[in-house]
């Protein structure tokens, strides 16, 4: 009896540690593939869309994917999986995959060779916006230029640098205007105008540029603005324009899963004046499931007891915005009331 639990037991052990390593696998045939070729970029995909006729189509946007690192890449390499069979209803063309920016961990070579490789395995044109994370100069020789605008049947699509922060107002503003001849208007760039997650310290409500950019989103009518920087999927609505944050294309996820934090691509559809889209969340590698992802929602969860400032009487001093002159006219005015950059 005891010899037959300890080979049930012994079974059983061996079986994870085989469904565990068979989640790895994919990353194996990935180190060894070559990448994509430079000449693979963001005109030459944009080049592809041109005889695109009609009213009816979709596309597939997704970002901080921050390739370069293996445990990046095997999220980025599932989520690839699944983009790669979002056609197989053959219900409607999918154009194009978007990506908003942090395409690569810290913009050496290795990373945008790690992206370009990624690229390969996406079987629909790609296009590309500079993350915070890219190097300039390296992003234009792998993936090509780093703001533009092209059309796709009835839409126009902006794709912004603002990886710095501040955009190029008048620059966005002409595309605005030509933007006016489509049904439909998108913008794709790294960085949100608002604050996906008010639990952590990316500071951007506060910023001029911000509220200027979604006063002229509205302006313009634009449909939807797509950014990442954030780890998480996050939706917002100011002034009729939907905000949409999606960066959960492969990068270690740090917000909790209850919060947007988890793994993520966002489908679009266009048909004809409608425009809707469905969030695809996906399930991390098993492997990378174990070791991290549960680790990281269990501390969220312990984090919902009662904690250290509870029992040592801390979090009991008010503290001020670390910006100052917030509710003064200036900050966000100027002499003329228009809206600061």
């Amino acid at each position: 009896m005891t010899n037959k639990k300890f080979n049930l037991k012994k079974t059983i052990t061996l079986l994870v540690i085989l469904v565990v390593s068979y989640s790895f696998l994919p990353l194996i045939p990935f180190w060894f593939m070559k990448p994509a070729p430079k000449s693979n970029n963001n005109q030459t995909n944009v080049e592809k869309l041109e005889n695109n006729k009609g009213a009816y189509f979709s596309f597939i946007v997704f970002g901080d994917n921050h390739n370069g690192l293996f445990t990046n890449d095997a999220s980025t390499l599932k989520l690839i999986w699944n983009m790669n069979r979002e056609d197989r209803f053959r219900k409607v063309p999918i154009d194009f995959v978007l990506n908003v920016g942090d395409v690569t961990l810290d913009g050496s070579n290795w990373d945008f060779k790690a992206w370009k490789k990624m690229q390969k395995l996406i079987k629909y044109p790609v296009i590309a916006a500079i993350g915070n994370h890219d190097d300039r100069e390296l992003f234009r020789e792998y993936c090509g230029d780093l703001q533009f605008a092209f059309s796709n049947r009835n839409s126009y699509f902006i794709i912004v640098d603002n990886e710095g922060g501040t955009p190029d107002f008048k620059w966005l503003e002409e595309e605005l205007k030509k933007g006016q001849e489509y049904a439909h208007i998108f913008i794709a760039m790294h960085k949100p105008p608002f604050d996906p997650c008010q639990q952590e310290w990316y500071n951007i409500d506060n910023a001029p540029w911000a509220y200027k950019f979604r006063k002229m989103c509205a302006k313009y009518g634009v449909d939807i603005v797509f950014t990442g920087h954030k780890h998480m999927f996050k939706r917002e609505e100011f002034d009729g324009v939907e905000n949409i944050v999606t960066g959960g294309g492969g990068m270690l996820i740090e917000i909790p899963e209850a919060d947007g934090g988890y793994l993520h691509y966002v489908r679009v559809m266009v048909n004809h004046d409608y425009v809707t889209y469905e969030v695809r969340k996906i399930s991390p590698p098993l492997w990378l499931h174990i070791t991290y992802y549960l680790g990281k929602e269990t501390l969220y969860w312990m984090r919902n007891w009662y904690g250290s400032g509870y029992i040592l009487g801390r979090n009991t001093k008010v503290l001020e915005p670390k910006v100052k002159g917030l509710n003064n006219y200036e900050y966000w005015f100027d002499k003329k009331g228009s809206i600061k950059e």
